[in-house]
């Protein structure tokens, strides 16, 4: 038992902790720079937007704020599926130069892709969704990473817009912080593990058509263009904002069917990841599995301390017990409708984000498809 529970202990320190240190010294050892460069490929921007009416007008307009030469500027927004008002606001637009795509089926996000790259007419891709508004330098900060020919795609940091009105505004925003400084990190030692479809360019010619049936479309670009030998990178300075989740059930969700989309990223690409022989591999199953799994080495961690309650071990196990403790109180409270005080909220984010990975395994196991998985978050 005791063997056991080091094993366990050490995996979970490992993730939350040895690994960023693995990572910040391995950066500074190779430091890998990008040669940028003041370049103006013609670029097309692709919003994915279904059922967006509330805040698609928004996103149209924020598009035409953009500084980026008009001429060299391409704007697709595929609506695919949607029975709102989104595909009537987005025709709107096009005699302002708008490619307005729409096909009734619901598809999926994937395919809608799909159909949108195979409309596109520019040398970089630059995709992004409906509720994610760019810094109006967003592009050019992109697109100056490819004059060095060895980057393939290049991830734009996502901002969460800080709202107090916002449940999860303080859990996503700590979240996206910290996400940032690993990806910088990461970006320096080679590649990142994933781009974030908010805001992610990437060479057209790398580019490969999606599986329909895949969830995590990012991810998968992202493999796509390492498999070929090229590198995906972070470019901190090309910001997206948007709002935070205004419940945290709505992170909850998407926290499923991200972890059910990386699940099957294993499935799809498994012959990028192993063995784990280069430091990308290594990387995306110390960050991204183990972060997908870490709710099975809790729990197993905590029934191992049962059978360990002398001592040290004793101390350890009344820590956790105490931990959840707070969380649950912290669920109470939200559930009677009041405030969840500061020292509540992210032991209550905390749990209620790994309860969803463990529900996005299950969701993985059941097979459960892009359509059906997806739920809509509220606006």
């Amino acid at each position: 038992m005791k063997i056991l529970f080091w094993f366990l202990f050490s995996l979970i320190t490992y993730h939350y902790f040895i690994f960023p240190l693995l990572l910040i010294i391995w950066s500074f050892i190779r430091n890998l720079r990008v040669t940028k460069g003041a370049v103006v490929p013609r670029v097309t921007l692709i919003v994915a937007a279904y059922n967006e009416e509330k805040c698609i007008r928004s996103r149209v307009e924020n598009c035409f704020s953009l500084d980026y030469p008009v001429e060299q500027l391409e704007m697709i927004i595929v609506s695919d599926g949607s029975t709102d008002a989104t595909p009537a606001i987005v025709k709107e637009y096009e005699q302002r130069g708008i490619v307005a795509l729409f096909s009734p089926p619901r598809r999926g996000k994937t395919s809608a892709l799909n159909r949108a790259v195979a409309r596109a007419t520019g040398d970089i891709l630059v995709f992004s969704d409906a509720n994610s508004m760019f810094r109006q330098d967003a592009i050019r900060k992109l697109v100056a990473n490819f004059a060095d020919r060895t980057i393939g795609g290049v991830s734009g940091r996502k901002s969460i817009v800080v709202n107090v009105d916002r449940e999860s505004s303080k859990g996503d925003s700590l979240f996206w912080r910290v996400e940032s400084c690993l990806k910088t990190l990461q970006s320096k030692a080679g590649s990142i593990t994933t781009g974030d479809g908010e805001i992610f360019a990437v060479r057209r010619q790398l580019y490969t058509a999606i599986p329909e049936e895949i969830i995590n479309d990012d991810t998968a670009i992202t493999f796509g263009i390492i498999r070929q030998g090229y590198r995906v990178i972070y470019e901190p300075e090309a910001i997206s904002e948007e709002e935070a989740s205004i419940v945290l059930e709505d992170d909850f969700n998407v926290k499923v069917r991200m972890v059910s989309g990386g699940y099957q990223t294993l499935q799809y690409f498994g012959d990028v990841i192993f063995p784990p022989v280069n430091f990308f591999a290594v990387q995306f199953l110390s960050h991204k599995v183990l972060r997908w799994t870490m709710p099975v080495w809790l729990a197993a961690l905590f029934v191992v301390n049962l059978f360990l309650l002398q001592g040290w071990y004793f101390v350890f196990f009344l820590l956790q017990v105490a931990f959840y403790l707070l969380a649950f109180w912290g669920y109470i409270r939200k559930k009677m409708g009041k405030e969840s005080m500061k020292f509540l909220y992210i032991p209550l984010y905390y749990c209620t984000m790994n309860i969803a990975a463990l529900m996005g395994l299950f969701s993985f196991l059941r097979k459960e498809s892009q359509v059906k998985i997806w739920k809509k978050a509220a606006r």
